[in-house]
């Protein structure tokens, strides 16, 4: 896996020379800097390899500066920092240069500010390496599609060109590559936090998407609806300015001679001051020529005195229309005298229905118009084109990028249809597009990325939990298993293994807790003959015969409130608290009995019995070996007088050792 990573990562620069080498003059500065940035990770990723953790991590670091600045660009809105402001500090760094040359498409940036974490954090699953690089990879594929659209038909430029995302596209999948065998390890933990997350990085892109294309339409809406306003106003006003000629053409009815220059200059001002687009406003006499004028200038003095009919042709039908059917003329755009495109109205001055005083010819210059249209918009970032058709009558085109929309009005010239071409600039378009889609795409990849922390973190901390829990079972059964052999050892320190007895030492013990009680009375039981059935019948029925006498025993003597135990060998002892010599007497005779009549017999046929040696302690302090010692003589004399017997010690109330 090492090797193919390290394969991949050196085939991903094959793309960033494959971009430069084939980029000309014409390649954008952005594109540049994007194969640059790229190149920066592949050589850190690199070095990681070959152990250069140091110069990979600041080169990393170097990488990410102007990523976060054009990330941060693309996120604060105009009201915070202008479009223009950007473009200041640009210019700062380098004369001429502008935020938009420079700055990496919106998903490229993403891309590689992703790719520049992975390699910091060396794609660790508990830092998101997974979701950062499914995250990339998404991304990438999204640049993907929209490339194909083409970055002219892009407002907010998202992608980057064919060659960068090659090279991103490669160089994650060494990345991927090399941190496949470590996640495989956590598969089931990086399914429940990537799934999750993942879907919130899908519905964020669409999001996104939609929310680009909709701000897109509504900020397109609103500039052709500028430029529809723009040539409405524009017609409004010629319009406007027709119908005031036409009131300045009645005036001259009420006059049966020709105006003087002088008058015709006074009235022509005042009409001529409020549109400035008007190249003239000249009297035409009967015979079609120009015999007053306004405003009297140098441009204007060299057609006073032309017969219209003579030289100007083109015009002819419309000067014919006002002075002899007496009815308004228009031209088409014509070339004036004064050399330039324009447009005339010819105006009649009507006397009666036979006599016309002249005509008042309206002159409208086109490029005065354009002139007029043009210092109505901010110069700098709009181009206009006043067009008839095809062809370009008058143009203003800024220095700067254009955009991608171009917006046909048509306009009513006093009549004559023209086309007006509004086309804003590529950054006033950029100055008027709203941020909230960007900010929500970065703010919904970060919360995905941060969903997967809490998620991963949530599932690691279950997983050590669970760990925990298993361990702690396993530790209180092991507890509860050494407490039960703890009891076992306890229980076969005082009690007998082979009858299941008290033995001598819970017996000295029960005595000593006693201590207290009177009467106290103890028996010592001793089986007789017991050495002939181990000789003859041997030892298992020996410990048969112990075991059975055991449990005759503590069956007799717990009855009574006592302690029944094995004392040793074949030898039984009883501690009887409370009971006085006679009835201690009595349960040693019952003891004997039922020995006798369990039918427990020698090889020979004879019945095992025992012998009983019974002590009452009625009175005084206790002394054990004392007391034991007493029961022990009344044994052995009930053994000397023939065994089968009980035979009890003088009660005892003051015991003095022996």
């Amino acid at each position: 896996m090492y090797r193919h990573a390290a394969f991949l990562t050196c085939l991903a620069s094959v793309p960033l020379v494959i971009g430069i080498v084939l980029g000309d003059g014409e390649r954008p500065l952005h594109e540049f800097v994007t194969l640059g940035l790229t190149g920066m990770l592949v050589l850190a990723k690199l070095m990681l390899l070959w152990g250069w953790h140091a110069p990979a991590k600041t080169l990393v670091v170097v990488s990410l500066l102007p990523l976060t600045l054009a990330l941060v660009s693309y996120v604060l809105p105009e009201y915070w920092v202008p479009l223009s402001r950007w473009d200041d500090m640009s210019r700062g760094l380098v004369e001429g240069l502008t935020l938009e040359a420079w700055r990496p498409a919106l998903l490229t940036t993403l891309s590689l500010i992703l790719l520049a974490i992975l390699i910091v954090t060396r794609t660790r699953s508990t830092l998101g390496g997974p979701l950062l690089l499914l995250m990339t990879a998404l991304l990438l594929g999204v640049q993907g599609l929209l490339g194909k659209a083409g970055p002219d038909t892009q407002l907010l430029r998202s992608a980057a060109g064919p060659w960068p995302t090659l090279a991103m596209a490669t160089l994650l999948a060494g990345l991927g590559m090399a941190a496949l065998p470590g996640w495989r390890a956590h598969a089931t933990a990086l399914r429940r936090a990537l799934v999750p997350s993942l879907i919130l990085v899908l519905a964020v892109l669409l999001l996104w998407h939609h929310q680009k294309a909709v701000t897109e339409r509504e900020l397109h809406v609103t500039v052709e609806t500028e430029a529809r306003q723009l040539g409405d106003h524009l017609t409004r006003e010629i319009q406007d300015h027709l119908a005031a000629v036409e009131r300045f053409a009645n005036v001259w009815t009420l006059f049966d001679t020709s105006p003087s220059q002088a008058e015709w200059s006074r009235q022509a001002a005042l009409y001529h001051r409020d549109f400035r687009y008007l190249l003239n406003i000249a009297f035409v006499d009967p015979d079609s020529r120009l015999t007053r004028i306004y405003p009297f200038n140098e441009i204007n003095h060299r057609a006073l005195g032309a017969r219209l009919f003579d030289a100007q042709p083109a015009g002819r039908e419309a000067v014919s229309r006002a002075l002899f059917e007496q009815r308004i003329g228009r031209t088409d755009v014509i070339m004036l005298l004064q050399g330039v495109p324009g447009i005339i109205h010819y105006l009649p001055i009507v006397l009666d229905e036979q006599r016309t005083l002249g005509a008042v010819a309206m002159v409208i210059s086109l490029p005065m118009l354009a002139e007029t249209l043009f210092s109505e918009v901010d110069k700098q970032h709009i181009s206009l084109m006043l067009t008839q058709g095809d062809r370009v009558l008058a143009s203003q085109i800024p220095e700067t990028r254009l955009g991608p929309w171009q917006h046909e009005v048509q306009l009513d010239v006093a009549g004559a249809p023209l086309g007006l071409r509004v086309q804003p600039s590529h950054s006033r378009l950029l100055q008027q597009l709203p941020r909230h889609p960007v900010v929500s795409l970065v703010i919904g990849l970060t919360l995905a990325y941060l969903l997967y922390l809490v998620l991963h973190g949530y599932t690691r901390l279950a997983r050590q939990h669970r760990k925990v829990h298993s361990a702690n079972t396993e530790l209180r059964r092991e507890i509860r298993t050494r407490s039960q052999l703890q009891q076992e050892v306890e229980w076969l320190a005082r009690h007998d293994d082979l009858t299941q007895l008290p033995n001598r030492r819970l017996f000295m013990e029960t005595l000593e807790a006693n201590a207290a009680q009177r009467p106290l009375s103890v028996l010592i039981c001793d089986v007789d003959h017991f050495k002939r059935i181990n000789d003859h019948q041997g030892h298992l029925v020996g410990d048969r015969y112990l075991d059975q006498l055991g449990r005759i025993g503590c069956e007799i003597i717990q009855s009574y409130g006592g302690l029944f135990a094995r004392y040793g060998g074949e030898e039984f002892v009883a501690c009887l608290p409370l009971t006085d010599p006679v009835q201690a007497r009595e349960i040693a005779e019952a003891l004997r009995q039922h020995l006798q009549d369990a039918e427990l017999r020698h090889h020979d046929g004879s019945v095992l019995t025992a012998s009983i040696g019974v002590v009452t302690l009625v009175d005084g302090p206790l002394d054990v070996a004392t007391l034991m010692q007493a029961a022990d003589d009344a044994l052995y004399r009930a053994k000397a007088e023939g065994r089968n017997r009980v035979r009890a010690a003088p009660p005892l109330t003051t015991i003095e050792k022996v």
